[in-house]
This record gives C-alpha cells, sequence and structure tokens, in this order.
C-alpha cells in the first residue's frame, strides 16, 4: 500500500517534524484498476481525478464540520474519504481516516484538528506521486516512437 513504511498514526505524541516523512513517494495504480484497464491510462487518470476531486471536497467537508463542532458529519465524511482512499491504493490516508472516523464527541478538538492536518498532508502527498506516475506514464514504444494515455503512435 501507498505510503505504508511511513508511520500514519498521528495519534502518538511525536511533533510533526518528528514524524517519519517519505524519501521517494511512489504510486502504481492498485492491481484491480490495472485488471480493469491494463491498457487504458486514460481511465485510470479519470479514476485518479475522481479521486482528488471528492478527496478535495471531502476534506473542505470534515474543515466546516470540525469548526461547527459536528463530529458526526465529519466522521461520516472520513468514512467517504476512506473509502476512497483505500480504492486507489492510498493506504496511510485511509488510516489516518480511519482514527478520524473512530472519534466521539468527547475526543478533543485538537486532536481532531491535528488528524485532519494529517489528511491534508497524506492527501498532498498521494497527489504528488499520482502526478509523477502519470508523468512516468509517457513512454516510448517499440518503434521509438511516444505514446501517452493508453494511446499507441502508428
Amino acid at each position: 500500500t501507498l505510503f505504508r513504511s511511513m508511520n500514519p498514526s498521528p495519534l502518538s505524541n511525536c511533533p510533526a517534524e518528528g514524524r517519519p516523512q517519505l524519501r521517494h513517494a511512489a504510486w502504481t495504480p492498485p492491481e484491480w484498476l490495472v485488471e480493469v484497464a491494463p491498457d487504458d491510462d486514460g481511465f485510470i487518470a479519470e479514476m485518479v481525478e475522481a479521486f482528488r476531486t471528492s478527496t478535495e471536497t471531502s476534506l473542505q467537508q470534515m474543515r466546516i464540520a470540525l469548526a461547527a463542532s459536528d463530529v458526526p458529519r465529519l466522521r461520516s465524511e472520513a468514512h467517504k474519504t476512506k473509502g476512497g482512499a483505500s480504492q486507489i491504493g492510498v493506504g496511510a490516508l485511509a488510516e489516518v481516516c480511519q482514527s478520524l472516523e473512530d472519534a466521539s464527541s468527547l475526543t478533543p478538538v485538537s486532536l481532531l484538528a491535528e488528524l485532519l492536518d494529517r489528511c491534508q498532508e497524506l492527501f498532498d502527498q498521494a497527489g504528488r506521486a499520482m502526478t509523477a506516475y502519470s508523468s512516468r506514464k509517457l513512454a516510448v514504444d517499440d518503434s521509438g516512437r511516444l505514446w501517452s494515455e493508453g494511446t499507441r503512435a502508428s
């Protein structure tokens, strides 16, 4: 899973600067996605864009919920984000979302804010890794001509 080597749990008292960071973020589409669209980079790009768009919206909604101390709404958005992150192969984000989902109305707002900030960090890292993957997909076919987005030059 993406970012698995990183300690995704911000539940410790470890300050942000002391948390393990990615050295070389790498992302590849999960196996199920490659099986569904083995030669369709455009479809994979659509799935990545759908993940990015929905997660950006959910993160905004989580911030609004946090500001209103609406823990049930925060948990609901975290659940939605966890599912998308799991499906697209961003396991560390899914794990932090699980921590948010497990929160209760008694969980200190400062901890909820820290978890939400960690979600944003992981989402940003995943976005950079997905962009890097897309850049690497530009390849040279057997004849030496360039191709990308699932379309080979003829």
